[in-house]
């Protein structure tokens, strides 16, 4: 009479589920491993990385020009910049917040709304950003942005004012609409 093997298993081919199971495990740890390593590698190129002389940057983002044209007591922002090349591809990846919220930064307006959120180009829409006081007297407190604009252009319905390198509007203007 010939034995019958009830291991399920084939001459010369042991299973081992102890060895299977270690090997699963360590396939698990060596992913998390992995992926540990890409979110380092993320973090390291998403964190704000202020470079001395490097006026018009903050951390991937480079600014260009900024343009604020201010209507009755709100404003429209634009801002156009640059995404480091080896971040522009993470960020279509992983998505924009990160890059939101350096636009916000970088601008630094409160009650803001996001109209457009690009690679390149930024819109937003800032409520409530001059005092109004009455029969169209409108006046635009003092602003420091987080970074110095290379090229800012204030436009009002009466004039346009432009600076260069600058970090802040000092004193503030008023302006009628």
């Amino acid at each position: 009479m010939q034995s019958v093997d009830q291991s399920h298993e084939r001459p010369g081919k042991a299973f081992n589920h102890k060895g299977f199971k270690k090997h699963h495990i360590n396939s698990y740890t060596m992913k998390q491993a992995a992926v540990g390593v890409v979110l380092m590698l993320v973090l390291a190129l998403i964190t704000p990385s202020m470079a001395a002389g490097d006026e018009g940057r903050y951390s991937y983002i480079t600014v260009q020009d900024v343009t604020i044209r201010l209507e009755k007591a709100d404003a429209v922002v634009s801002m156009n910049y640059t995404v480091d090349d080896s971040v522009g591809f993470l960020v279509l990846l992983l998505g924009k917040s990160d890059l939101e919220q350096k636009v916000l930064n970088i601008l630094n307006f409160n009650n803001v709304s996001v109209q457009y959120l690009g690679l390149d180009h930024a819109e937003i829409r800032v409520d409530g950003v001059a005092n109004d006081y009455g029969d169209g007297t409108y006046w635009f407190p003092e602003h420091s942005f987080g970074v110095a604009v290379p090229s800012l252009t204030i436009i009002t319905p009466q004039s346009a004012r432009h600076y260069e390198n600058t970090s802040e509007i000092s004193g503030g203007f008023g302006y009628f609409a």
